[in-house]
């Protein structure tokens, strides 16, 4: 294999990470990769994650690939991506892996709405308009007044609990919800559970100040089969379950706490249901950006967070 990525192809599966790229292998011989522009659609697996491919690509069993949707006629990239969103979406209500999948309706019964003309064909100029309208709501600055994230002299190993306040046992407080039968009925807050998804958010529930626990907060995942060993960043108070260990930091905000979440996500690998990090958690260290005097360096984590793409997008309160 060469080093060079560049010199690879993309091999794209059912993955719902990474724009369904998987790996990077070398060119088969009499194999013809798919060229760049399709949109790629996974028929099992992450069922309905759909993807515009920019680069040439190989791509293996229960993953559709579509060109251009009518003969004669190319789609912009935007346009694309609109179509790839309204895939998922409705992948999302009509279709579940092992059970009702789409590599059965794929090519016979499978639909999804479009803009449609008065004789019922797509209406190509309103998806046009509409597509370059959601490109025009999203757009973006960025900074590159930070120095490289390749860039890692001046990162240190630091105990979590150096890092978060601790209870006089030593360890992160905890959640202090312990049964869902707890929680008071109404929507004013969210309870937070051992789920990584939609940022552990379970559902919403009334208020009780006996349960609150505060937020601008580093949720640990301590429990929970699948999710253990994830973190999640809470900014508004909520109630959190008492699988959760809850991380707090006078100089947290929402910028460096994106940059430490993805940084403690890197740990997950070492636990599982069978090695949950609950005990483990305290004197877990994670390496990060430290000043000269060896304390976090907040600021340069908040910064980098902020000369990202869309970082401009994240409001402050």
């Amino acid at each position: 294999m060469v080093e060079s990525q560049q010199m690879h192809i993309a091999f794209v599966s059912r993955t719902a990470s990474n724009n369904g790229v998987s790996g990077w292998v070398d060119p088969v011989e009499g194999v013809d990769p798919y060229p760049a522009g399709c949109l790629t659609v996974a028929l099992g697996g992450s069922l309905g994650s759909t993807f515009v491919q920019p680069k040439e690509f190989y791509t293996g069993q229960n993953v559709a690939v579509l060109k251009d949707l009518k003969k004669g006629k190319t789609l912009s990239i935007e346009e694309k991506l609109l179509v790839a969103m309204i895939i998922r979406k409705e992948c999302e209500s009509r279709f579940v892996a092992f059970g009702r999948e789409l590599n059965k309706h794929i090519k016979t019964d499978f639909t999804v709405r479009l803009p449609a003309t008065a004789s019922n064909d797509i209406d190509w100029e309103t998806l046009k308009n509409i597509s370059d309208g959601v490109l025009a709501k999203v757009s973006f600055k960025t900074s590159n007044d930070i120095s490289p994230f390749s860039d890692i002299s001046k990162w240190r190993r630091i105990k979590i609990n150096k890092l978060f306040k601790t209870e006089k046992n030593g360890n992160l407080p905890r959640g202090k919800v312990h049964s869902k039968e707890e929680l008071p009925e109404g929507t004013d807050f969210f309870y937070v559970g051992a789920k990584k998804r939609d940022n552990g958010i379970m559902y919403r529930c009334g208020y009780d100040e006996s349960l609150i626990s505060n937020g601008n907060c580093v949720v640990f995942i301590c429990n929970g089969q699948g999710s253990v060993g994830y973190t999640n960043y809470i900014d508004t108070d909520f109630m959190a379950s008492g699988d959760l260990a809850l991380g707090y930091n006078d100089n947290l905000n929402k910028y460096n706490a994106l940059f430490l979440v993805t940084i403690l996500d890197k740990e997950r690998f070492k636990y599982s249901f069978g090695r949950k990090w609950g005990k483990y958690l305290a004197e877990t260290e994670v390496l990060i950006p430290v000043q000269d005097d060896g304390t976090p360096n907040w600021k340069y984590m908040e910064d980098y967070i902020k000369s990202l793409p869309f970082g401009d997008k994240i409001k402050s309160k």
